[in-house]
Formats: structure tokens, C-alpha cells, sequence
């Protein structure tokens, strides 16, 4: 009999029970679910930005190797004519020293294109070489510079090489420029 008065004071107190940790059960389950979301969200979103940081550093290497290539053509004994026949080779356009000419600059037509047969690029590197001229300035106010050795003085050429590098995906684009004196 002691057996059987437990039974019905236990079923009693489940008759009173109205359900409340199934809500508190399902508003658990819903908060892990919200979280679990939202590092799912934030792994892709770092596996996009790494992805992406790849891409640029590929092209950033590909303009570095396509400059270092129109750099070691600068070191040979005799240069081409600088006069838009080669290529690539080309006296000092107007404009060309600032950055958005080089946003718009026709590279499949006007520029050399390396034979690196770099991997994991979409396109090899490009680069254009540049004959820039620099005269001597006289100071206006004489400085300390004689005019005998103004006479001596020489224009000065410089070799400015912008090249142009492409990652994994055409929208990732690096353009480097540097100037090379011979």
C-alpha cells in the first residue's frame, strides 16, 4: 500500500505541471541555434576575406615579377629605340605620372607581356617601359651653383617601368611603377 499512495502523490504533481520546461527546452535549443548561425556566418565571412587576401597578394607578386623583368631589360648593353615601335617601349606619354592613366590604359594593346609562366594567375604580367627626360633647372636666385658648372651638366634619363599584375580572378589588379636610372 506505501507503494501505491507514492505513485498517486507523484502522479499529482505531474497532473499540476503545465509544461514549462518544454518552453524553456525549446528557448534553449533556439538561442544555441541563433549561435551556432552566427559563427557559421562568421567563418565564411574569414574564409571570403582570406580568400581575397590571397588573390591580392598573387597579383601584387605577379606586378613585382613583371617589373623586375622590364628592369633587367634596362640592363642591357645596347636599349631599343624608345620611339613606339617595340611594344611597350615608349617615350614619356602625358599623364602618365599619375595613377587613374594607368586605371584606363589599353594594357592588352600597348604593353609587353612577360614569359614568366607564373601559376595561379589569370593573366601574366604586363609592363611598359617609359624613356623620361629630366633636364638641368637653374635656381632663380643663383644658389650656391656656378654657372660654369651649369654648363657642364648633362639631361639626365630615367626609365620609369609601371607594370601591371592580375591575381586569381580578373578583379584583383596590383599596378607598380618604379624608376630606374641607367
Amino acid at each position: 500500500m506505501q507503494v501505491n499512495s507514492k505513485f498517486r502523490s507523484m502522479n499529482r504533481s505531474l497532473g499540476q505541471q503545465r509544461g514549462m520546461t518544454l518552453i524553456v527546452g525549446l528557448i534553449m535549443v533556439l538561442l544555441m541555434t541563433v549561435v551556432g548561425m552566427a559563427a557559421i556566418r562568421g567563418s565564411n565571412m574569414q574564409e571570403l576575406m582570406a580568400g581575397n587576401m590571397r588573390d591580392r597578394n598573387l597579383a601584387f607578386q605577379a606586378a613585382e615579377a613583371g617589373l623586375r623583368q622590364g628592369e633587367n631589360l634596362l640592363t642591357n648593353a645596347t636599349l631599343p629605340a624608345f620611339d613606339g615601335t617595340t611594344t611597350g617601349l615608349y617615350e614619356a606619354m602625358d599623364g602618365s605620372s599619375s595613377t587613374g592613366f594607368w586605371d584606363t590604359y589599353g594594357w592588352n594593346a600597348a604593353s609587353a607581356t612577360t614569359s614568366m609562366g607564373l601559376q595561379y594567375v589569370k593573366t601574366q604580367p604586363r609592363y611598359v617601359i617609359e624613356e623620361v627626360t629630366s633636364a638641368a633647372t637653374l635656381s632663380a636666385d643663383g644658389g650656391a651653383i656656378d654657372f660654369a658648372s651649369t654648363l657642364k651638366t648633362e639631361d639626365t634619363i630615367f626609365y620609369r617601368v609601371t607594370s601591371r599584375g592580375e591575381g586569381g580572378t580578373d578583379g584583383a589588379v596590383v599596378i607598380l611603377q618604379s624608376t630606374y636610372k641607367r
